[in-house]
Parts: C-alpha cells; sequence; structure tokens
C-alpha cells in the first residue's frame, strides 16, 4: 500500500448507510476521505428493513434529524440516480391515560416546528384508523402521515457510488486494531492509515473502538426481536392497521399480510433479558387489543442494535486531546431515516460550520460520558 493511499484528511471507520453518507457529503464537499470496514457497504442489512418513522414523541430532536432528511430522499433520483421507491403510509400514537394525553399534546407545537406534520384524534377517530384497538384504553392520540418506506439498498448504494465519484477511497476486510487520537493514526488488518480526522461510525463496534484511543463512546450492542402473531385477518385476508406505537409502553404494531407485526422497545445492558421482554410483549398485547389477547407471538425478526443510554443517537466531535475524532453512532435501529441529516452534521463539524441544528441531545455529556 503507497503512502498516498495511507493518508487522507477524513478517515470514515464503518461501511453502514451513516459511514457511507458521512463520506458522500464530505467527499462532495471536496474533503480527501478514505472509509474503512469490515465488510463491503451493504453487506449487512439495515435494521429498519426500508421502513422508518418521522415522530419521536418525547424526542423533539430525533424527529428533526429525520423531518431535515426527507427533503434529501424525496430528491434523492435526482442527485444519485437511484429510485427509492418512496411511499408515505402514516403511524399513530396512542395515549393511554390522561397524563400520558397531557404530555403528548403539550409537545405538538414544537413537534410541527420541526417539520413533523401532526393531526389530533379523538378515541374514536383513532379506533377508525387502527381497528383493533380497544377505544376504552385510548385518552387521545395523534396521527403522523410521514412513515415512510424506501429501498434502503438504493439509499446505500447511492451514497456508496456517490462519495467514490468524488474521490472518497473504500477499503474493506480492515479490522481497527489501534487508534492514536494524537497522531491520528489508525492501525488495521490490511495497513495503517493517518487522517487529520477520524470518523467513528461502525455501530455498535464504535465503543469498542473509541475505546483504543482512551475516548469513553457509551455505546453497546444490544438484542433485539420482533414478533409476529398467527394470522388473524379474517378469512386469511389482509389486516388494515397502521405502525401504531405505544409511547408509554414502547408497544409497537402493525399489520403485515394476515398477521401483526410486533415489537417492544426495552433496553437493557444485563443479558438473558429475552424471554422477561417476550411476555411483556404478550401482556402489553393482550391489553390494548383484546381481539389478539390469546393470539401467540412468534419470533419474526432477531438482531442486534446499536443502543445509547438516552436511546438516541452521539453525534459529534471529542474534545481535548481526542479532538481529532468525531463520532456518529448508537442509532438504535434509525440509522436510515437519520443519515442525510447525520452526513451533513459530520461534514460541517469537520470543515467547522455551524450544522444549524442543536447537537446538544446527542452530546457524550448528556449519555454520561
Amino acid at each position: 500500500m503507497s503512502e498516498q493511499k495511507s493518508t487522507a484528511e477524513l478517515l470514515v471507520i464503518g461501511t453502514g448507510v451513516i459511514a457511507m453518507s458521512v463520506a458522500h457529503h464530505c467527499a462532495e464537499a471536496g474533503v480527501d476521505v478514505v472509509v474503512l470496514g469490515r465488510d463491503q457497504p451493504g453487506a449487512t442489512a439495515t435494521q429498519t428493513a426500508g421502513a422508518f418513522r418521522t415522530y419521536f414523541p418525547g424526542r423533539v430532536y430525533d424527529s428533526e434529524l429525520v423531518a431535515r432528511s426527507l427533503a434529501d430522499f424525496r430528491s434523492f433520483g435526482a442527485t444519485t440516480g437511484g429510485d427509492l421507491g418512496l411511499t408515505e403510509t402514516g403511524m399513530l400514537v396512542v395515549a393511554a391515560t390522561s397524563d400520558e394525553a397531557a404530555e403528548l399534546l403539550a409537545e405538538v407545537p414544537v413537534q410541527r416546528d420541526a417539520g413533523v406534520q401532526l393531526e389530533l384524534l379523538t378515541a374514536a377517530q383513532a379506533a377508525r384508523r387502527n381497528p383493533w384497538l380497544d377505544p376504552a384504553g385510548v385518552e387521545a392520540a395523534v396521527w403522523c402521515p410521514q412513515m415512510i418506506r424506501l429501498r434502503a439498498d438504493e439509499v446505500l448504494r447511492g451514497y456508496t457510488e456517490g462519495a467514490q465519484k468524488h474521490g472518497a477511497r473504500l477499503v474493506t476486510g480492515a479490522t481497527v486494531t489501534g487508534l492514536d487520537a494524537s497522531t491520528g493514526h489508525v492501525g488495521t488488518t490490511v495497513g495503517d492509515f493517518t487522517a487529520d480526522a477520524i470518523v467513528i461510525a461502525d455501530e455498535q463496534g464504535s465503543g469498542d473502538i473509541a475505546g483504543m484511543a482512551g475516548l469513553n463512546l457509551p455505546v453497546w450492542g444490544q438484542f433485539a426481536e420482533l414478533f409476529h402473531t398467527d394470522p388473524v385477518g379474517e378469512g386469511g385476508g389482509d389486516i388494515a392497521a397502521p405502525f401504531t406505537f405505544h409511547p408509554a409502553a414502547g408497544l409497537k404494531t402493525m399489520g403485515m399480510g394476515p398477521s401483526f407485526l410486533v415489537g417492544l422497545e426495552r433496553f437493557s445492558r444485563e443479558p438473558g433479558m429475552r424471554d422477561i421482554w417476550h411476555q411483556a410483549a404478550v401482556e402489553e398485547v393482550a391489553q390494548r387489543y383484546p381481539r389478539l389477547r390469546d393470539v401467540t407471538l412468534h419470533s419474526a425478526w432477531t438482531g442486534t442494535l446499536d443502543v445509547t443510554p438516552s436511546r438516541s443517537a452521539l453525534i459529534g466531535r471529542a474534545g481535548g486531546r481526542h479532538e481529532r475524532i468525531l463520532f456518529a453512532t448508537g442509532f438504535t435501529g434509525h440509522e436510515l431515516g437519520q443519515a442525510p441529516a447525520t452526513g451533513k452534521i459530520i461534514r460541517d463539524l469537520h470543515l467547522g460550520r455551524h450544522p444549524g441544528v442543536d447537537i446538544t441531545p446527542f452530546s457524550l455529556a448528556r449519555n454520561g460520558a
């Protein structure tokens, strides 16, 4: 490997959609970029499987990242030549108690200011949107039309090809073995690299890589699972039920063919929580969907999410002796929807520009580091 190929202005570690968005936006801005990864981009499917939501109750800053990204997705074909097949299906958010409803409704104006489209619903209107819901358990609800489906593979391909078109170099089969923040030196299994700045965007591996430089990046790999019910649609027909989120319980449901897809947002550093979470999902479904009370939940998907203490991503620049290091990791499965905005934030931070969005909620300090 020549000296020319082993040096760069910016070295991006990772080949997921966040890493490739960073590489694309930085290379497009004229930054000399090298991307290092164990795998080819797209070797591991995105956790979101081509669907993401814009509305995050209680986390306006997460909503804003997706809202900012939507314009990029809508113009993606013109800028990268890819057809994302983008459609909007909508999502329903349900509050079960008066306290939950008050909290949800109080936040509506600031969510709208962040670019989220919201419609307030009564319990009866919510039950018409999702007729499987028990209206007696609905105090209030909010409808958001910005539940997005698109081709995640085309997003990753577009960013990868766009980065390379603008001069970024992609090095795969590379496992990081050492990182020196003071010199910008990165040791790997395929050789050594040196860069003015380093972006750690290696999903759940980010914490270990940062630790090589003595930086505490609080992100870990968390087991996650989605379930599906037995077929419950009448006559085997498809279920007409939108993505429905119960924030206080963390319960997520969606009609998928003749069955329901079910998820539960629960996170813990403790191992062996799967059976506890499965039982909690069973109980939550039975409480909120009486017709599903005796339906069995089967495993539909298992995987690992990169999770932080705040359940929001870590995005920013480390300080002090780690000034060379930038980071974009810990997206808890929401990396696809937040990738365009995140790539631009890291680009602006590297170039010394204000990113145009408050990134304090994504800071190390907010996550106890």
